[in-house]
């Protein structure tokens, strides 16, 4: 897996785990931490190739799926 996959995947793992949070993170934390990902994602948009981007995808799906189930 690529650098660039996986910085995306790493800052979708944080986005999801500072959703979780019991406390509520000061707005401009979410905003940072929302906006990150879209930026890596323009990057394999710009870099990558056409499975960079089916990676990503595929790993923020298995990342759902275990928050999901509670993993």
């Amino acid at each position: 897996m690529k650098n660039i996959v996986k910085d995306a995947v790493g800052h979708f793992k944080v986005l999801m785990d500072h959703s979780q949070r019991e406390y509520e993170p000061h707005q401009i934390h979410v905003l940072k931490r929302m906006v990150v990902p879209l930026l890596d994602f323009e990057q394999i948009i710009k870099q990558g190739t056409k499975s960079d981007a089916w990676q990503t995808l595929e790993a923020i799906v298995r990342e759902c799926h275990k928050l999901r189930s509670g993993e």
